[in-house]
């Protein structure tokens, strides 16, 4: 931290003597942590010093953002030669620091140091009313008084993100004021729901978290929809109701995430690699993949029907999960490709358990699902040996756990040896060719002929340029 923001900070020292550095700064700076950003406290009489600071530093803008009610922030960024710095401006609240800290959020957060003190690493002039110093040393997090969730929901949250990314403990008493506050969590904006849920399901393990966060009935009032798979009820080979299935699920992936070469073998970096992307800065696939496992059988409470054995069934709940994803998606204002995302991820998961119950899989049908969801295959797989593990339970057996590594590395194996070799090279034709050797005008038949030579020379059916032209003669004749 020091290197990066050192000679900025020494410059507000010298400028603007008599400010506080608070909150997560100071308690990653106890504990030895990469310091995000730092929050600035303003007393009274220092307004504007945000817009000298930018001025000083050259940053290119300063934006105001509402972080509580009541209590906005000026954040000002500079650009380093290691990129972004984030230094966030908050007015002191109350007359002092310390009543400026008794309104924050927990105990580990709501500390403060002179800012020169903070520059200089001086412990010695820590400001501590809460305790929060011996907090951090037991790993507790601690709510800083019983309004402290009324005066803002979204604390609720934050309070098992601060678990999750800390490995911290929640206090039992601050447990028990979570519960009886839960339900104000719903009037919070949902961009702010979003970052907190997606700060926490970026954080592996992150599935002991939410099923903390069930336990207390919080989850409910993140994702109202999930309620209703609770008790319902599966029977067969299913060793658990829908709902502990679903939390199995998020287990089984994490550990897959954790220590993907055990289910991947040499595709691990491929799949990490897939996993670190995403369509929205600071929002992974990872993070989405994990909430698509805890919505992937959302539709299963709705299509319910039992069979004429007595066994329950579940036919076409893979899509009836569609308006559970859109609910989430708007209530987290997720972008419309993280929606998207997750709806093909929803809607597909049974894609594969399908095609490995067929005795007599084709080629075609397993090149098929490749070339259907490109890149996106890798969550799919995840998803399947997650959700094939977790769909035993407790009957998880050594025997059935080497068929899902079997049934994924034969998928691998197809990808890597025949497709992927195959997706490397052009076409065999092009619609010029067509159009000069049948006569052919423009037109959406030169596109469906392409395709089906496209999909037979990556099955291996086609390898030169003079077999795809008397394939495309015979898909001509067939159309006649």
């Amino acid at each position: 931290m020091a290197v990066r923001y050192q000679p900025f900070l020494q410059t507000l020292c010298e400028r603007s003597p008599g400010l506080h550095v608070a909150g997560g700064a100071v308690k990653d700076r106890l504990l030895g942590m990469p310091v995000a950003d730092v929050d600035i406290v303003i007393p009274p009489g220092e307004e504007g010093i945000a817009a000298r600071f930018a001025e000083w530093t050259g940053a290119a803008r300063v934006s105001f953002r509402q972080d509580e009610p009541e209590r906005s922030t000026e954040r000002v960024l500079v650009q380093a030669a290691d990129g972004l710095l984030c230094f966030d401006f908050t007015r002191q609240r109350g007359s002092s620091i310390e009543e400026d800290l008794a309104e924050r959020d927990f105990t580990v957060t709501a500390m403060a140091l002179p800012l020169e003190a903070f520059v200089g690493a001086d412990f010695s002039r820590l400001v501590d009313p809460l305790g929060g110093r011996p907090d951090l040393r037991d790993r507790m997090i601690r709510a800083v008084s019983d309004g402290s969730f009324r005066r803002d929901p979204l604390r609720l949250l934050r309070a098992f993100r601060l678990a999750a990314e800390l490995g911290f403990t929640i206090e039992p008493s601050t447990l028990e004021r979570v519960r009886r506050d839960r339900a104000l969590l719903a009037g919070s904006a949902g961009e702010r729901v979003r970052d907190e849920v997606f700060r926490i399901l970026e954080t592996t393990p992150c599935h002991p978290v939410i099923e903390a966060m069930d336990r207390i009935g919080l989850l409910e009032s993140v994702f109202p929809g999930l309620s209703a798979m609770k008790g319902v009820e599966q029977g067969g080979h299913h060793g658990l109701d829908v709902w502990s299935h679903t939390l199995l699920c998020l287990r089984e992936l994490e550990g897959i995430i954790t220590e993907p070469r055990e289910e991947f073998g040499d595709a691990a970096a491929d799949f990490a690699d897939y996993l670190a992307g995403g369509f929205v800065r600071g929002r992974s696939r990872s993070a989405l993949v994990k909430l698509a496992a805890l919505l992937h059988d959302s539709g299963k409470p709705g299509r319910a029907t039992r069979g004429a054995g007595g066994e329950t069934r579940f036919h076409g709940h893979a899509a009836a999960g569609g308006p559970v994803v859109d609910s989430v998606a708007e209530r987290l204002r997720l972008a419309s490709a993280e929606r998207d995302y997750l709806g093909l991820l929803v809607s597909s998961h049974m894609h594969l358990v399908h095609l490995m119950a067929q005795p007599s899989r084709t080629k075609k049908s397993v090149l098929g699902f490749f070339r259907r969801y490109g890149e996106d295959y890798r969550a799919l797989l995840l998803l399947f040996a997650a959700d094939t593990r977790a769909t035993t339970g407790p009957k998880m057996t050594p025997e059935k756990t080497r068929q899902i590594r079997a049934t994924v590395e034969e998928m691998l194996r197809v990808f890597e040896r025949e497709l992927k070799p195959r997706l490397r090279e052009p076409p065999l034709v092009s619609g010029r060719d067509l159009m000069e050797r049948f006569g052919l005008g423009e037109g959406p038949l030169i596109g469906e002929i392409l395709r089906d030579l496209e999909e037979a020379r990556l099955e291996g059916r086609l390898r030169d340029r003079e077999a795809a032209l008397q394939y495309a003669a015979g898909l001509l004749k067939n159309r006649g």
